[in-house]
């Protein structure tokens, strides 16, 4: 039978019983309708909830621990330095590992009149991570590929300071050039680091005049004295000893004290320690933040602090605010020769960093810890990151890293956990819909044979002119299949419309709800087409016997019947 009268008989049979028809599809509209919203809603946790808090293949090992007296202790185990970082790189299905090192340093830091209006004050947590950890995160939160894509020639206006530019350009070699935030966090970036004889300074420097520097360095940075009025003559025969040009320069933070800045545009005057007025010219320290700090402030802060929401991350790129290293409000201050006020800088985003607190670069936190806590603080790393080539390479990671004597940390347990409970709560949502799906597949079949039994003098007809026992079937299965086609659409479309329709109902009466996602849903590109392929298989597997006992008919004994 050729297609074309195929499609005809089937179109004729359905409108001639379309009640039968309607009622046989309710239960594939209803079962392909559950599917579709099960996929998109299992999809929708794992890319809107579980890989928004914690990132895809990517793991946290730290030592493994054991429980003493309800707290975990770290016993005999070897440290984590970077022997055993490459170790770790060595494992199959690892791509790439870091070591990652948390500050052991108190610290402070304050900020956020230029948002608010006043500043804000709390204690301040660093989490010190390599730049080739976060770069592809804060190139795509920031968009960077498309800023790169504006050719300078485009905004060939000339500058001398990043003002004389439009919004979103900077000043480089005097043409305004768009400004990307995610190249400004690097592994050392412009900052002097203040240290003493036997300090440890990042790879590739050491101590000289009193600050870290590279070994091939011709000259160390502007140092930023108070004029000769007003200065102590202490600081600045300090200043003629060591050889260094006086600059004045101003400093919001009140350290050197001239009334002019001459450390240029985008950077400050930064004093080694509190006691002294005597400071270096240099860019804020990179930060990076987690997005997840903006909803929490947005969900519950704001309310409290009788502050206007933060309207998205853009408004945040460039925010300054100080930090002081080595000094707290609740714990014990470093010795002041070591302590250190700086600024810093919001350069970007990532959900790798931590949740209550800031990223900076791993060389900075190193430095830091081992001049405020000792060189032992700034030796071992707190845990190692690493990125595996797959999904399915992550179990048996986590097989290799424990004969090595590590463990997942806290965070990636948890993770571990959301997902198997993601995974199995979609599995068991799905097994729902099959089992509608199954309960349809039977109404069919009971449509079908009825609908066998009463065509089969029609049946018998069209088999004494000459068609086939396969034919009979095409047909019958041909009626099966449109049913499952159409039932499918409507359910796929119905189920995309609900899910909408949810997340548009969960950001009204949710609003207030903190860390919630964008929408629960996520329907990939093959969900729809796969349920109405389900449906269809349905639809047919529940036809096949009508379709036969059709097949089988004897149409001289069902024609002389009449």
């Amino acid at each position: 039978m050729r297609l074309g009268r195929l499609l005809s008989l089937v179109a004729s049979n359905l409108r001639s019983a379309w009640v039968r028809a309607a009622l046989a599809m309710v239960g594939i509209v209803v079962g392909t309708g559950l599917l579709t919203f099960f996929l998109g809603l299992g999809q929708g946790l794992r890319e809107k909830v579980l890989e928004r808090i914690f990132p895809v293949n990517q793991l946290e090992l730290e030592p493994r621990a054991v429980q003493i007296f309800g707290t975990e202790q770290i016993l005999g185990q070897e440290p984590l330095d970077d022997a055993r970082v490459r170790q770790v790189a060595g494992l199959p299905g690892v791509v790439r590992a870091f070591g990652k090192q948390k500050s052991s340093f108190p610290a402070r830091l304050w900020g956020g009149k230029e948002l608010l209006g006043y500043n804000l004050f709390t204690e301040a947590f660093f989490d010190g991570m390599p730049a080739a950890v976060l770069r592809a995160e804060l190139e795509e939160l920031e968009g960077a590929a498309a800023k790169r894509g504006v050719t300078a020639g485009a905004h060939s206006d000339r500058c001398e300071v990043d003002l004389d530019c439009a919004a979103g350009l900077g000043c480089s070699d005097g043409v305004c050039v768009p400004i990307v935030w995610a190249d400004r966090f690097v592994e050392m970036p412009e900052v002097v680091l203040p240290c003493s004889v036997g300090d440890r300074c990042p790879q590739g420097m050491n101590c000289q005049q009193s600050r870290c520097a590279l070994a091939a360095e011709a000259s160390p940075p502007v140092r930023c004295v108070l004029p000769a009025a007003a200065g102590n003559g202490r600081d600045l025969q300090f200043d003629r000893e060591v050889g260094e040009r006086a600059a004045p320069c101003g400093d919001p933070l009140g350290y050197c004290g001239a009334a002019g800045t001459t450390c240029g545009e985008g950077r400050y005057c930064a004093a080694d320690h509190p006691e002294t007025r005597l400071g270096w010219c240099e860019r804020p320290l990179p930060a990076v933040i987690n997005p997840l700090l903006l909803e929490v402030f947005n969900s519950d802060m704001a309310r409290s602090l009788g502050a206007a929401p933060i309207g998205s991350l853009a408004v945040l790129f460039g925010v300054r605010f100080h930090v002081a290293l080595g000094d707290s409000y609740f714990s014990k201050d470093a010795e002041k020769q070591r302590q250190q006020f700086k600024q810093a800088i919001v350069v970007g985003f990532s959900r790798k960093a931590p949740e209550l607190g800031v990223a900076l670069p791993r060389e900075l936190v190193r430095h830091f810890n081992a001049r405020l806590k000792g060189r032992a603080a700034a030796d071992a790393y707190d845990a190692i990151l690493i990125d595996t080539a797959s999904n399915q390479d992550v179990p048996q990671v986590i097989v290799e890293a424990e004969k090595l004597g590590l463990q997942l940390s806290r965070k990636s347990r948890a993770a571990r956990t959301f997902g198997t409970v993601v995974l199995v709560t979609s599995l068991a949502l799905v097994l729902l819909a099959a089992v509608v799906l199954a309960v349809a597949a039977v109404q069919i079949a009971q449509t079908f044979a009825m609908l066998v039994h009463e065509r089969r003098r029609e049946i018998a007809v069209l088999r004494a002119l000459g068609a086939a026992r396969l034919d009979i079937a095409v047909l019958v299965l041909g009626e099966a299949a449109a049913i499952g086609l159409l039932g499918g659409a409507c359910g796929g479309g119905a189920a995309v419309g609900a899910a909408a329709l949810v997340d548009h109902l969960a950001a009204q009466w949710l609003a207030d709800v903190p860390l919630l996602p964008q929408g629960f849903f996520a329907f990939p590109a093959w969900a729809v087409p796969l349920a109405i392929g389900v449906a269809v298989a349905f639809t047919i597997a529940g036809a096949l016997a009508p379709a036969r006992r059709a097949m089988r008919l004897d149409p001289a004994a069902v024609l002389a019947e009449g």
